[in-house]
């Protein structure tokens, strides 16, 4: 992709995706400081629900334009009933329209991005790999930057761009720590310039197997030497979904392609998989202590399986609906006065899905499995790699709210798009 035909042979569409491509790994930096700097704290604030109406309002006008209807299939059909259970249910238990707009926000933006974007595929200007491209580029350049500072300057220059100095696990003030330590350790978590160490890693994963996608026909030994870099930050994170992604994904690939490994590493394959356990067994028993630290860590798993407690009896006790959109990161908007440590138990359930169960009912929960199975059944025709990618990032869904890191949810669903319906 050549940067200086980034103006050229394109639409309006293709402008504001690729806004969208090159802002989205800079999200939470530009929207600090913007908010910060400028009198326009609305839009800053609301950056990537005002790019994604305008790229609905020029899908329509290229429809329009075209003289063209929208095709519409099974998946369109679900996320347009998810959509519509929601309101109804909103309405249901009469909660208006704040419920309803932060509900929107969070649990369903990066659908209706997924939507939009599908729906765009006919409109193409670009190749999809130029879009894919043109991410990984701006990720790269958001990855160098922000290793040269951390290993210069430490998090404590991002003061200067207004986050906050802050050394613990959380903070109510709604505001960005700087950095977390790990708890019971004096290690700081790799959390980049984003809020969070698990939303760092969320990034890591969405971009490093996007940029294995696109090295179809490059050599192996680069491909793995880029991964290897990519799962060092990720260990830096120190966050045992980040490991549990790892382990997982990695599996899913070996096992989907153990035909192919073994047959183009047959007289090295059992080397190659001893010398990998000598590696792990080394690293564990070199870096024991530093792997006690971030897994037998008992007050967050405390926290974590508490919190899925107190919402499965919640649901238990009212197993129809109830306390829609007040689970985190709505719950701090709706209420920000019960921003207390005694009542994050009542809006921080630690699971995506739990979260979706106890605020919607079952039915809300089955429509959006069922979005997800068909989006999985595409991409497992498409790409393995992606397909991984995708399904380790659902399991870390059932013991963390993941998604609700709206602005990498919508680059995810919009790649994902870009990955399935290429052709």
């Amino acid at each position: 992709m050549k940067m200086t035909n980034f103006l050229k042979n394109t639409n309006f569409f293709s402008i504001i995706t690729k806004a969208i491509l090159i802002i989205f790994p800079f999200y939470v930096f530009l929207s600090l400081s913007l908010q910060t700097l400028t009198w326009i704290k609305f839009i800053w604030f609301f950056l990537k629900e005002f790019l994604l109406i305008l790229a609905f309002f020029a899908l329509i006008r290229e429809f329009i334009k075209n003289k063209k209807l929208p095709k519409i299939d099974l998946i369109d059909y679900l996320i347009i009933a998810f959509f519509l259970y929601g309101i109804i249910i909103t309405f249901v238990n009469w909660l208006w329209l704040k419920s309803i707009f932060y509900w929107w926000r969070y649990d369903f933006i990066f659908l209706v991005a997924f939507l939009i974007y599908k729906h765009w595929s006919q409109f193409l200007v670009w190749k999809i790999e130029d879009y894919v491209k043109l991410f990984i580029l701006s990720g790269t350049v958001s990855l160098f930057i922000w290793i040269f500072f951390k290993f210069r300057l430490k998090e404590e220059f991002l003061i200067l761009f207004w986050y906050t100095d802050y050394v613990w696990n959380w903070v109510y003030s709604g505001w960005v720590p700087n950095y977390h330590w790990l708890e019971g350790s004096g290690m700081r978590r790799f959390q980049w310039i984003l809020e969070w160490p698990n939303i760092m890693w969320f990034f890591l994963i969405v971009f490093s197997w996007f940029f294995v996608y696109l090295q179809k026909n490059k050599k192996e030994f680069y491909v793995f030497l880029f991964l290897l870099i990519m799962w060092i930050l990720l260990f830096l994170t120190f966050s045992r979904s980040a490991i549990l992604w790892a382990i997982s994904a990695f599996w899913i690939i070996f096992l989907v392609n153990l035909k192919y490994f073994f047959q183009k590493y047959k007289k090295a394959f059992v080397s190659l998989m001893c010398v990998w356990m000598i590696i792990i067994a080394c690293s564990a028993y070199i870096f024991s202590e530093q792997l006690k630290n971030i897994v037998m860590r008992e007050s967050s798993t405390e926290w974590h399986f508490s919190r899925m407690i107190v919402w499965i009896k919640r649901f238990k006790e009212k197993p129809l609906w109830a306390w829609l959109a007040e689970s985190w990161p709505a719950f701090r908007n709706i209420y920000p006065e019960a921003q207390t440590l005694e009542w994050e138990q009542h809006y921080i359930p630690e699971s995506w899905f739990i979260q979706l169960l106890v605020e919607w009912w079952i039915i809300y929960l089955g429509l959006f499995l069922a979005i997800l199975w068909i989006i999985l059944s595409k991409l497992y025709k498409v790409s393995i790699v992606v397909f991984a990618t995708f399904s380790a990032v659902l399991v870390m869904n059932l013991f963390l709210h993941i998604f609700e890191a709206t602005y990498l949810s919508i680059l995810l669903f919009i790649l994902i798009w870009q990955i399935i319906y290429k052709d």
